[in-house]
């Protein structure tokens, strides 16, 4: 089966609407009423999260919203992102409060199976400044995660941007795994898929996954100046021939934890020249292809990028990347 098993959208949704009223009943999210003042405190909370993102600047939104509204919302828009009302997309995703005895926390939005398939989608996520560093958001996800798989849904899925690296890295810290990469980092819990370990060190790093409160050794990386060392054990090369999830997803997770850590992506020339090719999904290369255009793309709208620096990319401009 794939990520969303073999379900029609009527289940798919009934299912998905299921997960919502559990998570309302057990007081963990508050639907967004259709009241203009709060709506309009929910969007705020968008764009303070851009503006946290792209600029690095905490903007509380209960406090400031007339000052994101008048002078950063023109700047953290500029790639033509519309932060238009929550309710109009409904259908596709339902918006809600994150609460914490009994307090509004921040925002969350969930999938309501219309686009997204069988896994609970999960996004505008956001803390407001005042309830930062008290797990609010690692509890959301899990309470939702387990709310999905409690009512039928192989588990939950949430897309960053590349560039907003403390979401990429605290997600890799709840031991999400990487499900992909073409708009944005898709990162995953699914039934099926054990807890992945990673360690990486300032030379070397090693990925495995934790079967029986053991962890299976499958992949060591290393640095080789620009390039990227990377030896695959016989336990990963058995996944391979399953051709089972994590043979699919592993690569690709550790891939994206490297480059975190500034670790180069390239291999060898051969494998950076079929970068673009399909075979190529999911491998460093395909990464450190995708993160030179995400780059490029932010740069050109004047969006601050502070990452890692991946050995061997040249950072071209947009224009310049065929």
């Amino acid at each position: 089966m794939g990520d969303d098993d073999a379900v029609g959208d009527d289940d798919v949704e009934r299912r998905l609407r299921a997960v919502h009223a559990a998570l309302v009943t057990e007081g963990a999210i508050d639907p967004l009423a259709m009241d203009d003042a709060e709506t309009r405190l929910w969007i705020d909370c968008e764009l303070a999260s851009l503006v946290e993102n792209r600029f690095f600047e905490r903007v509380d939104p209960a406090a400031r919203g007339a000052e994101l509204r008048a002078v950063w919302a023109p700047r953290a828009t500029r790639d033509g992102l519309q932060l238009g009302s929550p309710h109009a997309g409904a259908r596709y995703v339902a918006p809600y409060w994150l609460v914490r005895e009994g307090r509004r926390v921040g925002t969350i939005a969930l999938s309501t199976g219309g686009l997204g398939g069988a896994l609970l989608e999960v996004s505008s996520l956001y803390v407001l400044p005042a309830h930062r560093g008290r797990g609010v958001a690692s509890a959301a996800l899990r309470r939702a995660d387990g709310a999905a798989r409690a009512h039928g849904a192989p588990g939950l899925r949430v897309r960053t941007p590349w560039a907003w690296q403390r979401a990429v890295r605290f997600y890799l810290g709840l031991r999400m795994w990487v499900a992909g990469w073409a708009d944005a980092i898709e990162l995953t819990w699914r039934r099926g898929l054990p807890a992945h370990d990673i360690a990486i060190g300032d030379a070397e790093a090693t990925f495995g996954v934790v079967v029986d409160g053991r962890k299976e050794h499958l992949l060591r990386a290393s640095r080789e100046g620009e390039r990227l060392g990377w030896v695959e054990s016989p336990r990963m090369e058995a996944h391979r021939g399953e051709r089972s999830d994590v043979a699919r997803l592993a690569p690709a997770t550790f891939a994206v934890a490297l480059a975190a850590r500034g670790f180069p992506l390239v291999r060898s020339e051969d494998r950076w020249r079929a970068r673009r090719d399909p075979s190529c999904a999911g491998e460093p290369e395909g990464l450190a292809h995708r993160i030179e255009l995400f780059e490029a793309v932010d740069r050109s709208f004047g969006f601050d990028v502070r990452t890692p620096r991946i050995p061997g990319l040249l950072y071209r401009a947009y224009e310049d990347i065929a």
